[in-house]
């Protein structure tokens, strides 16, 4: 369990701020125990932390919904998040027991898209990527989500060489315990482009995918290949690969999929994430078919919005609360059906995994050679022992006379 008071931060110095470190050694910023607050005074540690940890969550913001129409709303994003953190600021002893908890509980998104798909008053350039974090900020990160375009996924889009690179070296120490990564239907190749192409994804390849030409599922990854940018990430316990597309390309999206378990991205540290087939998760959901992003043409008159709960739904699986009181609902004829996968990848030992491998393809190959010699002794049995049949019996016809008489028999 985490420290409850700001006396068991104190004891927490690799993860302490200059500010913290000018507060705890300095004579002349004493420490209020804020003694008449009954925050302090009734409410024990523990149930004072959990009410931090509640204040202290990010949270949708009521005043700036995103529109139905941008590239950025989703189910799960649905407004621009806040934070209370004017909470830290209340006092010195506040500061010191809540300073790490907007670090440690929220999850930080990075946008690897274009300028104009980026949420209004989002830097592009994260605050993860452009060294304004300290190290021991960075240590207390425990969840990001990457919103990326393919092209940036894959190193190689224009103005856009070498970002995920950069992403998986950021964390020299120790990356975020859980990573995902979204694809949505704006951020394919195709979209981008302006082309319908077929959907196509392959980690292990360097550069564009191309469908039809995966790398083998007993290959490795290729050299500076996205998926093996993972070498560069220690500490990844989980990682969950979202993709999405419109519900016409569904079966292009799925047939990408059938590869997905011999994606075994190996980490820094030894570990090797593996997929957890049992826990893929598949939903629609429905959306605008006329996204826009910032500084592009608008939205096309005409749209009838009604001031109702969102539609937005997940078939199977976990029910998830997407709806926001008071959010704008498209009418039936600008809507568009989407089509989303998500697939959970954990962290395992990589001896572990080999040896897994090696007792699979031996149990493969036994099983094998017994279908083999099963069949070989059924052939071989078969034609020992089916007898030579008789030859045909030829049966006298049978006539009747007029008076019903007993049959006479001819040869």
């Amino acid at each position: 369990m985490g420290p409850r008071t700001y006396l068991h931060r104190r004891r927490r110095l690799h993860h302490n701020t200059p500010v913290v470190n000018r507060i705890l050694s300095s004579p002349s910023h004493t420490i209020n125990p804020q003694s008449s607050s009954p925050l302090f005074t009734l409410i024990p540690p523990e149930l004072r932390d959990i009410i931090f940890h509640h204040a202290l969550l990010a949270s949708p913001d009521p005043q700036k919904p995103y529109s139905r129409h941008s590239y950025w709303y989703r189910p799960g994003y649905t407004h621009a998040r806040s934070i209370a953190t004017n909470l830290l600021r209340t006092c010195r002893r506040v500061y010191l027991e809540t300073h790490t908890l907007p670090l440690e509980l929220n999850e930080h998104i990075v946008w690897g898209v274009e300028k104009s798909r980026v949420p209004p008053g989002v830097e592009r350039k994260s605050y993860l990527l452009n060294n304004r974090m300290k190290a021991c900020q960075k240590d207390l990160i425990t969840s990001v989500h990457l919103f990326t375009q393919q092209s940036w996924l894959e190193d190689w889009g224009p103005g856009q060489g070498d970002q995920w690179l950069a992403f998986s070296q950021a964390w020299p120490e120790r990356a975020p315990s859980r990573l995902r990564i979204t694809i949505r239907h704006t951020d394919w190749w195709y979209d981008y482009l302006g082309e319908n192409r077929p959907l196509a994804l392959d980690p292990k390849r360097k550069g564009e995918a191309r469908v039809g030409e995966w790398v083998a599922a007993e290959e490795g990854f290729e050299r500076d290949s996205w998926g093996a940018r993972f070498e560069n990430l220690k500490g990844v316990r989980v990682l969950e690969l979202e993709l999405e597309t419109v519900v016409g390309k569904r079966g292009e999206l799925d047939n990408n999929l059938v590869m997905a378990p011999s994606w075994r991205f190996r980490l820094g540290d030894g570990k090797v994430l593996v997929l957890d087939e049992g826990v893929t998760e598949r939903w629609e959901w429905s959306g605008s078919r006329h996204v826009k992003g910032l500084g592009m043409r608008d939205v096309p008159a005409g749209l009838q919005w009604t001031r109702k709960g969102s539609r937005s739904s997940k078939a199977g699986g976990t029910p998830r609360n997407n709806s926001v009181v008071g959010e704008e609902e498209l009418a039936v004829e600008d809507r568009l059906e989407y089509y989303v996968v998500l697939l959970t990848y954990r962290a395992r030992s990589a001896k572990e995994v080999e040896e897994e491998d090696a007792a699979t393809a031996k149990e493969k190959e036994g099983n094998e050679e017994a279908m083999e010699l099963a069949i070989g002794r059924s052939s071989t049995n078969t034609s020992a022992t089916v007898p030579t049949p008789p030859p045909p019996v030829i049966r006298p016809r049978v006539l009747y006379n007029r008076l019903n008489a007993p049959p006479t028999y001819y040869g």
